[in-house]
């Protein structure tokens, strides 16, 4: 496949996919039709843009490698693409989320969920996502409640998507061969989301303060609250007014019992 080849750099933590049969499922998962717009992050040599390319998307590929963009710019694409060289968290969403867009990626798994976290604040405009991570941090995006991998980007993300669809990827798959075993998850957008896109910012600051203490209760947690934009009264008797246990603890709420909680906060500041 086209690229496979360059050198990978191991700061970067760059592992290049390698495997025809693994590419094409994560391309044909990205449900996209000639003429959608595609965001593909960290495009390394290539190996997902050509067949994305040659499918008729309009794609903007974002990477920092001098090196491949380089690469990539001498193939000539035509149509063109769009190639920005850029850490993608440097670079403004408006820039490469133009209307509706669909996100494509394997991952650098060292900031992957830094990145999912950044996206969730597209979700208006990003109905489907296909991303490959390391195993166990696909994992904790899919967990469910009461499960040792669910946490703060496992609400954050069934806030605003449905996992519908996983498959793991074995290290033999990449050059180099990760330590690890990934996986490719898709994440449509739900039909009607679960909180506001304006309060992602608060809610997240919520949850992650709460998790930060798992398996402490809700409402002894509460009591250390600093945050600014309410206070840890209000939090508590929010919570009740939900019907919600000050008792449980982080991981024993669904999404929808999180978003429900913070509608009541935001009614009552």
């Amino acid at each position: 496949m086209t690229g496979v080849l360059m050198k990978p750099k191991k700061h970067l933590g760059q592992h290049f996919l390698r495997d025809k049969h693994i590419v094409l499922r994560i391309v044909e998962a990205l449900e996209a039709t000639p003429g959608d717009h595609v965001l593909e992050i960290g495009p390394g040599p290539g190996t997902l843009t050509f067949p994305l390319h040659e499918r008729g998307y309009r794609l903007t590929a974002v990477d920092p490698d001098t090196d491949m963009i380089a690469h990539l710019e001498e193939h000539g694409f035509e149509p063109p693409i769009t190639l920005i060289e850029a850490d993608f968290m440097d670079v403004p969403l408006e820039r490469v989320i133009q209307g509706e867009t669909r996100v494509i990626s394997n991952l650098p798994y060292n900031v992957s969920v830094p990145i999912t976290a950044r996206l969730l604040e597209a979700s208006d405009r990003i109905p489907t996502m296909v991303l490959m991570y390391q195993k166990e941090v696909a994992d904790r995006i899919r967990a469910a409640p009461d499960n040792r991998d669910y946490g703060p980007i496992s609400v954050l993300c069934r806030m605003f998507y449905d996992i519908d669809m996983a498959f793991n990827v074995k290290p033999g798959s990449f050059f180099p061969p990760p330590k690890v075993m990934s996986a490719v998850i898709r994440l449509r957008r739900l039909k009607e989301p679960l909180l506001d896109l304006n309060e992602l910012s608060r809610c997240s600051q919520l949850v992650r303060f709460l998790f930060t203490h798992r398996r402490k209760m809700l409402g002894a947690r509460l009591k250390k609250w600093s945050g600014d934009w309410t206070s840890a009264q209000t939090l508590l008797e929010s919570l009740t007014a939900c019907g919600l246990d000050p008792k449980a603890r982080p991981e024993n709420l669904e999404p929808a019992a999180y978003a429900a909680w913070f509608r009541q906060v935001e009614g009552a500041r």
